[in-house]
C-alpha cells in the first residue's frame, strides 16, 4: 500500500515600507527579522521612469518590477530570471479590479485594504498578505513563485488607498 502525504510548504514574510531617506523603498524580513529582501529605484535613461529592483540579502538582483504607463491603471511587468507576469490594477468607483497575465492566477479579497490572497486555477492559496500597522505579512504557499508573490506585493502597496474611508456626512 503506497500513502502520499501532501506537505504544504509555508514561507512566513514581513514587507515594510521604508521611510528613511536612503533608496531603499521596501525591505522583507523573515520570520527571525533577517533582512532577504530589498527594493531599490533603478532609472532608466531612455524613458526617465523609475523602476525597482528587489535585490537578495547579497545585493544580487533577483526580480524586477517595472511600472508600464498605462492612463487610469497602475499596470506592472514583474520579471524573474528570463520569465515575466504582468500585474494589473484598475482603480474603479465601484472598488479596485485586478488583473494576471502570464499565469492563472486571481485575487481574493480587497487589495484596497491590503488584506488579499492570490490563487491558483485550481483555486490552491498561492500567498496570503494581511496588512498591519506599521508592515504587511506574506505567507507564501509555493515556494517556487517567492519571487512573484512578493513583487506582487510590493505593487499592492504602491497603490494610494485609503485603507479606512471615511463616512461621509449627511446633509441636514
Amino acid at each position: 500500500m503506497v500513502i502520499f502525504v501532501l506537505v504544504m510548504i509555508l514561507m512566513k514574510l514581513h514587507l515594510q515600507r521604508d521611510i528613511s531617506s536612503g533608496d531603499v523603498r521596501f525591505l522583507v524580513y523573515d520570520e527571525s527579522g533577517n533582512e532577504k529582501y530589498r527594493a531599490v529605484p533603478v532609472s532608466t535613461r531612455v524613458t526617465k521612469r523609475t523602476n525597482l529592483v528587489l535585490l537578495d540579502s547579497r545585493g544580487e538582483p533577483a526580480a524586477k518590477i517595472r511600472r508600464l504607463p498605462i492612463v487610469s491603471t497602475y499596470s506592472f511587468v514583474l520579471k524573474v530570471k528570463k520569465t515575466h507576469i504582468t500585474f494589473v490594477i484598475v482603480p474603479t468607483k465601484n472598488g479596485i479590479l485586478s488583473y494576471f497575465y502570464g499565469n492563472n492566477w486571481h485575487i481574493n479579497g480587497s487589495i484596497a485594504a491590503k488584506n488579499f490572497t492570490i490563487i491558483d486555477v485550481d483555486k490552491s492559496v498561492i500567498l496570503s498578505h494581511r496588512k498591519h500597522a506599521s508592515y504587511c505579512t506574506l505567507e507564501i504557499f509555493d515556494e517556487d513563485n517567492e519571487l512573484y508573490c512578493i513583487a506582487a506585493s510590493i505593487c499592492a502597496n504602491l497603490v494610494n488607498t485609503i485603507e479606512k474611508p471615511a463616512v461621509k456626512a449627511a446633509k441636514i
